[in-house]
């Protein structure tokens, strides 16, 4: 064990655990915006009465939503997969 990290194991250990950490409350803030915003596009479908410009304004935005949690959820596959395989 060397607690100065002259060998770098250290260093690189706790490195791997700050920027896992970063990435972990990045991704909960992600999903927690999206459903944020999926609950947004729904309040504004409900009350667009029927108004085609309000009707599609909201249907993008559940729609943008559920993309940026899709990529967020793959981009955690593809970090879980990358942090496998060292």
């Amino acid at each position: 064990f060397d607690p100065t990290g002259i060998d770098g194991s250290n260093i690189d250990n706790t490195l791997s655990a700050i920027l896992t950490n970063i990435l972990s409350i990045t991704y909960t803030v992600v999903g927690i915006l999206a459903v944020i915003f999926i609950i947004i596009g729904g309040i504004q479908l409900a009350t667009s009465a029927g108004n085609p410009a309000g009707t599609k304004k909201a249907k993008a935005t559940i729609t943008y939503a559920i993309g940026g949690l899709v990529l967020a959820i793959m981009a955690r596959a593809i970090q879980a997969f990358i942090l496998g395989l060292f």
